[in-house]
């Protein structure tokens, strides 16, 4: 990572088995020591692999990524990346 890397939005959830969520807290380290933009929201539920948490991106064999309290990312995400 340096000062080169893009602008970041990083979100994550609590409760994600497969990546801790102190990974995102140890990258958005990275990033603000290298100067690099960022924005990140941690969520207190969610499996890995969200998407947008909605119904037409929901896994098909996994009900447990239906989750819309996290869909507002990609608003976020925009709005953020608008105000730069």
């Amino acid at each position: 990572m340096t000062s080169e890397t893009p602008p970041t939005f990083l979100w994550h959830t609590n409760s994600d088995s497969a990546v801790p969520v102190e990974n995102s807290f140890l990258f958005a380290e990275a990033l603000l020591k290298n100067k690099v933009p960022l924005e990140m929201h941690i969520y207190p539920q969610g499996v890995h692999g969200l998407s947008l948490g909605t119904e037409e991106t929901k896994a098909i064999d996994n009900e447990l990524t239906l989750q819309p309290e996290v869909s507002n990312w990609i608003e976020m995400a925009g709005r953020w990346i608008k105000g730069l």
